[in-house]
């Protein structure tokens, strides 16, 4: 009974520090790499500048198609305006890029971190 009671939570530890370890692992754009690749994905549309991008939080993204994409919760803010979104950021390069997430359902929303 001990044994398997230590086996236990040998196992909760190994498996928290894995957790842990993948959270660390995520590799995220600079506010700055974000708001320029935000920009990318709008040019042609008239939207000007965001003034301020704000990133929440951030998984590795759901049904990826790029190597270490990762699905942020943002904040944009066009003048007056804040808009929260859920998008997918990836290295093409040494550029980041953005696209649409489907990683909807795992990421919070409203996102605590962006207030």
């Amino acid at each position: 009974m001990k044994h398997g009671l230590l086996r236990g939570v040998a196992a909760a530890a190994l498996l928290g520090s894995m957790v842990a370890a993948q959270a660390q692992s995520l590799v995220l754009p600079s506010i700055p790499e974000a708001t320029d690749a935000i920009v990318e994905m709008f040019s042609g549309t008239g939207m000007p500048r965001p003034s301020k991008v704000k990133l929440g939080t951030c998984i590795a993204a759901v049904e990826a198609t790029h190597p270490g994409q990762v699905a942020c919760t943002v904040a944009v803010t066009l003048g007056a305006g804040i808009s929260e979104n859920q998008m997918d950021f990836y290295k093409q390069g040494k550029r980041w890029k953005v696209q649409p997430s489907v990683s909807q359902d795992k990421l919070p929303f409203p996102d605590p971190k962006l207030n």
